[in-house]
């Protein structure tokens, strides 16, 4: 075989070739492109069998899933929307300030606010409007009607410890605060810097915190609760069933 006149012969036809088309053999029709684009598409099993990587990643379908769960993934804080709740409720009950409340009005705001959350989770499963992801360390997990009354009651206790503690400071503090003002009074022999026996003793009954408050809080919890399932939605509303739960 002779092979460098084979050599020559496949050079000669590259040259002719060239020669015609001065921009090479592999150059594109642009015009043909632009008229009739190529469109791939790929089987949703195509998509299936290439999203699984060979470390054992997640599927194309699982991964927009995932995508579309953390769309509505939140983070859920009971106890701020119990407060928050309970702050509404108490400038309510209070004329946004016109009135002073005492230490069992107060509680029986957070009592109303768990009431309200409460509905509002019931209500929302029962009716299908209420869908809502959490991630934890176990990954992203649609919370049901239980898991949510069970974080509320949950934040509901630690808000009503930090209430009793913080009520009880301020009862402390009020004393110690009339105890010097008196002091002061006397010494000075002016009645008019101190306040009224009267007025004294209407400031210590709203800064007086319910004896077992504690216990009174958690137990109308409880009772609001045996009192919701007997609700007629008819007939019946939460501030009916509240209203025979109070504090005081």
């Amino acid at each position: 075989m002779n092979i460098s006149n084979t050599i020559n012969l496949q050079s000669s036809l590259i040259l002719q070739n060239n020669r015609k088309n001065p921009r090479g053999m592999m150059q594109p029709d642009n015009n043909r492109i632009t008229q009739s684009p190529v469109r791939v598409s790929i089987s949703q099993e195509g998509l299936k069998r290439s999203s699984i990587q060979q470390n054992g990643q997640e599927t194309y379908e699982s991964m927009m899933e995932r995508r579309e769960m953390l769309k509505k993934t939140r983070v859920m804080s009971y106890g701020y929307d119990l407060s928050m709740k309970a702050v509404e409720l108490n400038d309510a009950a209070s004329e946004n300030g016109k009135k002073e409340l005492s230490v069992a009005d107060r509680a029986n705001g957070y009592i109303g606010a768990y009431a309200s959350l409460y509905d509002e989770i019931v209500q929302g499963y029962e009716n299908g409007t209420r869908e809502i992801y959490v991630e934890d360390e176990f990954g992203i997990h649609r919370l049901t009607k239980e898991e949510e009354l069970k974080e509320l009651s949950e934040a509901y206790k630690r808000a009503v410890d930090d209430f009793v503690e913080m009520e009880k400071a301020n009862e402390q503090a009020y004393a110690i605060v009339t105890e010097a003002m008196k002091k002061i009074a006397s010494i000075k022999s002016r009645s008019s810097a101190g306040m009224s026996d009267s007025d004294d003793s209407k400031e210590k009954e709203r800064h007086k915190v319910p004896e077992n408050l504690k216990e009174r809080m958690l137990g109308a919890a409880e009772l609001f609760k045996q009192n919701y399932v007997k609700l007629n939605p008819d007939t019946d509303n939460l501030s009916e069933v509240l209203s025979r739960i109070k504090i005081i």
